[in-house]
């Protein structure tokens, strides 16, 4: 079923995918030691926001994919809320609009969900003959 609340729903996730690979465009990897772990961190934001795009499509994949995404924007806000020298970057103000939205994209996705097991009725247990 394709209610408006799916449709906000979906969009809210293109939207957050989209932005989490605009944050991967403008963000340059310094060198030296930390050059692979930072190359690293920066390929799972793509699968994540290469995830979110694809579950637009794909409804089996949306609730997994927004914890998913949630918990790794919620990783990157405390780790950077804990670091020492503490500064608010875009890139962090950016991590915390797209936890809004995935948080209501949850919402509405979880109430869509919701109002078609309502529209769907009581499963029956045993087979009549």
């Amino acid at each position: 079923m394709d209610t408006l609340p799916e449709r906000v729903a979906r969009t809210l996730l293109l939207a957050v995918g989209l932005l989490s690979l605009m944050t991967l465009w403008d963000t340059t990897p310094a060198g030296g030691a930390a050059l692979v772990p930072l190359l690293h961190q920066q390929f799972l934001s793509a699968l994540i926001a290469a995830a979110l795009v694809s579950a637009v499509f794909a409804r089996a994949i949306r609730l997994p994919v927004l914890a998913a995404a949630l918990l790794s924007k919620l990783g990157f806000v405390a780790i950077s809320l804990l670091a020492p020298g503490f500064a608010a970057t875009p890139l962090l103000v950016l991590d915390l609009i797209g936890i809004a939205a995935l948080l209501s994209a949850g919402v509405l996705l979880l109430r869509a969900e919701r109002q078609q097991a309502r529209w769907d009725g009581p499963m029956r247990t045993r087979l009549e003959a």
